[in-house]
């Protein structure tokens, strides 16, 4: 037992020395421009995953496969986006060896999961600092990725090389991956799941403010097209305006979404949401509308509860029918629309999935989490993440745990806390000893 506490310290110890070097590695993977385009359809992934290459096998991986995925392969699987392309878009997976010499050490295999990529930056000039330079302030560091979760990539990334920097040798294997077009659907981590990559369990290092994550939310990306009259606006009554016909569905998806506030629990996830993100009609102010595009995202549970209070298992296509139903319902109520329906084209898809929390990889990262963070809390992650592969379809149990807080995603000025981000290496790599065990 002294041994093994002393491989612990020593862990500790090593990362407290290189506490510079963690936060270097963090500022070079956010210099790297990674982001998707046109929702996933393509990317910038390719140099990032280079160098994350690279770094995977100076680390002495026994395994670093770089391969781009394979529509053909992965396009009849659940949650694929289709229409993406893969050239020069790898993802990179390492794979390091343990060997369990005494069958009293639990040696469980555990794979990381992280994701290179991000969103696109947005209009640089609202930036008060280069979203790829890794500025620090105030121990903030910011960038496009820091949170959104080139923070969580690196911290795992240096968890292995803290365990193997100390000489400890593990009695299972340790797979990281880093993989690419998460923030387009998932389709990077769906081959890795299809190309065979599994363990005893799965860590996905998304930001969770240091809290462990046993639940996600799942979302669908949909949108819907109004087709009007169009007409001149001295005219307007000649003519039907398809902006003002779509304003009816969103109010309409609005009710459903109180109807769902209502109704709906889960005791680690937020309400269920509809929120219309963009809309794109007519051609001008002196032109009524003779078309219009609405999207919108849907999040929704994994488990719901019924009346009595017991548990049941949401099916992703109810959710896609009660959408659908509204939509119908409220086109059947107006004259226009009664004759000129809209219809939900659903175009991207990340379900939902949950790990029960008294699961001993649960307990496990809880333990892990305690020894750095005050009040180690058991929590869901409100967004969708590449989780819902490797559990449903890896089968394996997932928790999502990582430095950042989720509200910093996506946005202008995207920043870590440092300290957190440090804090966050040590409890991955307690995990890692804890969960894949040591041989002594």
């Amino acid at each position: 037992m002294k041994n093994i506490k002393n491989n612990f310290q020593q862990v500790d110890s090593y990362l407290e020395k290189n506490e510079e070097k963690s936060i270097e590695l963090l500022r070079k993977l956010v210099s790297f421009d990674s982001s998707i385009e046109d929702a996933g359809t393509g990317g910038r992934e390719c140099e990032i995953q280079k160098f994350i290459a690279e770094k995977l096998n100076f680390l002495n991986a026994a395994i670093v496969d770089v391969f781009e995925p394979d529509n053909d392969k992965i396009k009849d699987l659940p949650g694929y986006n289709p229409n993406h392309k893969y050239d020069n878009r790898p993802n990179v997976v390492a794979v390091f060896r343990g060997k369990r010499i005494n069958k009293n050490i639990v040696g469980n295999s555990i794979l990381l999961n992280g994701h290179a990529d991000t969103v696109e930056p947005g209009n640089l000039a609202e930036w008060s600092r280069d979203p790829f330079k890794g500025e620090i302030c105030n121990n903030f560091m910011y960038g496009r990725g820091t949170t959104d979760m080139k923070g969580g990539l690196a911290a795992a990334i240096l968890a292995v090389e803290a365990i193997k920097a100390s000489g400890i040798e593990l009695a299972s294997d340790v797979i990281l991956e880093s993989v690419i077009d998460e923030e387009g659907g998932g389709n990077g981590t769906l081959a890795c799941v299809e190309r065979g990559y599994s363990a005893d369990a799965a860590l996905i290092m998304e930001p969770t403010g240091l809290e462990v994550s046993s639940a996600n939310r799942g979302a669908f990306l949909a949108e819907l097209t109004v087709h009007g009259l169009p007409a001149h606006a001295a005219l307007k009554g000649c003519g039907i305006n398809a902006i003002e016909k779509t304003i009816k569905l969103i109010n309409a998806l609005a009710e459903l979404e109180k109807c769902w506030l209502l109704t709906k629990r889960h005791p680690l996830l937020s309400n269920p949401t509809i929120n219309i993100g963009q809309i794109l009609g007519g051609t001008g102010a002196s032109t009524v509308a003779g078309e219009c595009t609405l999207r919108f995202d849907v999040e929704f549970f994994p488990r719901d509860y019924r009346e009595d209070g017991t548990e049941y298992i949401v099916n992703k296509n109810d959710i896609k029918k009660e959408v659908d139903d509204c939509i119908a319902f409220a086109c059947a109520g107006d004259p226009w629309l009664a004759k000129k329906p809209a219809f939900v084209t659903w175009y991207q898809d990340t379900p939902a999935f949950q790990t029960d929390s008294n699961h001993p990889f649960v307990e496990a990262a809880l333990l892990a989490c305690s020894k750095y963070v005050k009040h180690a809390k058991l929590s869901g992650f409100p967004a969708g993440c590449d989780g819902v592969h490797l559990a449903h379809l890896g089968k394996m149990p997932v928790v999502i745990f990582g430095p950042g807080n989720v509200k910093n995603a996506h946005t202008i000025n995207e920043s870590i806390d440092i300290k957190q981000y440090l804090l966050s290496i040590k409890v991955i790599a307690n995990l890692i000893l804890n969960w894949v065990g040591i041989n002594e």
